[in-house]
């Protein structure tokens, strides 16, 4: 089982790794060769086709080629993983350390597009690699559809304080500034409802499972004081 695992992130990664290593080779004969050209921001509309521009560009299509097996591998592993929910009647399983990815939320900050801030909910992660292969009993259900309302309600509070921004911020920002702030917004809010979905169905269960061991102890020590009770009145008679 472990040896498969190994094959599979393999076949994922040195892929990875090999593309990177084109694309640095393609960069470094740019910059010394070619004038940076590809790699500094280019005018396509007067962009001239070069031979020297081979190695940038079979170093664009593999990164896209590599995007998009990325993206095959992970349908195929969602499926799969739908197959074993169904099959079990259990969560998937998952490592909370891939909520490390949430930090890529940060990227946005510095520039690059506004989607990066989708990355934000990958925190959420961290709770569900928590719940991993747990029973998806009717308690559980019903958590998990009571999570997700209250998270698609903060995102769509967000959603509406972005669209009523559209109505009040010409006064006082730029167009520009305007719709970078909404589609900033609208990002925060995927973000959220896929972040609060995972931590609020943690909290929900975690607390109805430590209420549940509270009333399991009283109970138990109900019982306990009881049987006291009674062996004293028994050695007594």
């Amino acid at each position: 089982m472990n040896n498969m695992k190994k094959n599979k992130i393999k076949k994922i990664v040195m892929p990875g790794i090999i593309c990177i290593i084109i694309l640095a080779v393609s960069i470094w004969y740019s910059v010394r060769y070619n004038e940076s050209r590809l790699i500094v921001p280019t005018d396509l509309e007067t962009y001239q086709f070069s031979p020297k521009d081979i190695p940038m560009i079979c170093s664009i299509v593999l990164i896209i080629a590599y995007g998009y097996y990325l993206l095959a591998c992970l349908e195929k592993t969602s499926i799969q993983q739908k197959k074993n929910i169904l099959k079990t009647n259990r969560t998937r399983k998952l490592n909370p350390k891939l909520g490390f990815l949430g930090f890529f939320g940060f990227l946005g900050f510095f520039g690059g597009g506004w989607f990066r801030f989708v990355f934000f909910g990958f925190f959420g992660f961290f709770y569900e690699g928590k719940m991993s292969n747990t029973l998806m009993d009717e308690r559980f259900r019903e958590n998990k559809n009571k999570a997700q309302l209250m998270a698609l309600k903060a995102a769509f509070a967000v959603i509406i304080f972005a669209l009523s921004l559209i109505l009040v911020g010409e006064s006082f920002m730029s167009i520009e500034y305007l719709f970078n702030a909404v589609y900033i917004l609208i990002a925060l809010s995927i973000a959220l409802a896929i972040f609060l979905s995972e931590y609020l169905l943690y909290r929900y269960d975690h607390d109805e499972y430590s209420n549940d061991e509270h009333i399991n102890k009283k109970c138990f020590d109900d019982e306990y004081d009881k049987s006291e009770y009674y062996s004293e009145d028994d050695m007594k008679e």
